[in-house]
């Protein structure tokens, strides 16, 4: 059960612009109050921990390959972060490097559940919640319709990727990397849905209902591909939550 509890934490950890207040959030693109490099931080941070959170999914499920080949891609997302990291917090830099070959040492070893998944959660929870922080600026970081932009990139990506798998096949290994990547973006769309709920306003259930129900029809087996896949719900259900963001934001979703 403590596993399970550190796994379910990958999912819900982390995100910006989390935050009370009923007010109505600032309108239009957030392109037009943040530089582009700051959007781009915080989805690839966000990208990041879709990886991280699938990498443990698999590594529960014994599939230590395929969680390996998370971990490597959280890594490559780094990269693009870790300059403007280092320039801000050259320690936090450096406990970047160093995780991610434990972790993957960890995979290859087989080591015990709870110490890898605690590992995988510090580095997509505090470390990554820091990193995002630095690299975007705190502006940024705290504008909600930053966040609902990422989100909305996040859902749409993850329905590209689950359509991708249903077209290849669920069960080859392409079909099985889309569709876990696609497990892995729209939890994170979801989790982000949450953590501003409180700036979606009228807009609350049709945003957080759009992407419960893409996740919940799409992926009924978690990170295992199920026997029948369902592109046209996981859609649906993205549509819906874009359509809802765009009215309360004042931008394309």
């Amino acid at each position: 059960m403590a596993a399970l509890a550190a796994s379910l934490l990958l999912a819900s950890c982390g995100g910006s612009g989390a935050g009370g207040g009923s007010a109505k959030p600032p309108q239009g693109p957030p392109s037009a109050r943040h530089p582009a490099s700051a959007l781009a931080a915080e989805l690839a941070g966000e990208e990041m921990r879709a990886n991280l959170f699938v990498a443990a999914r698999l590594y529960i499920n014994f599939k230590y390959a395929l969680s390996a080949a998370h971990i490597a891609a959280a890594q490559q997302e780094y990269d693009s972060l870790t300059a403007l990291v280092r320039k801000r917090d050259g320690a936090l830099d450096r406990e970047f490097h160093a995780a991610f070959p434990v972790i993957t040492g960890q995979i290859a070893g087989r080591a015990p559940l709870l110490a890898v998944t605690n590992r995988m959660g510090l580095v997509q929870g505090q470390l990554l919640d820091a990193a995002i922080r630095d690299s975007m600026g705190n502006a940024a970081f705290n504008d909600p319709g930053v966040t609902a932009y990422v989100m909305t990139r996040l859902a749409a990506q993850g329905a590209r990727e689950y359509a991708l798998a249903a077209a290849v096949g669920g069960f080859s290994d392409r079909g099985k990397r889309a569709y876990q990547d696609a497990f892995g973006l729209l939890t994170r769309a979801s989790s982000l849905s949450h953590n501003i709920t409180n700036f979606l306003g009228p807009q609350r259930n049709a945003v957080i209902n759009g992407l419960n129900n893409a996740h919940n029809k799409g992926f009924p087996t978690g990170v295992l591909v199920p026997r029948k896949l369902d592109p046209a719900g996981v859609a649906a259900g993205v549509q819906g939550a874009q359509a809802a963001v765009s009215k309360r934001f004042g931008f394309p979703a």
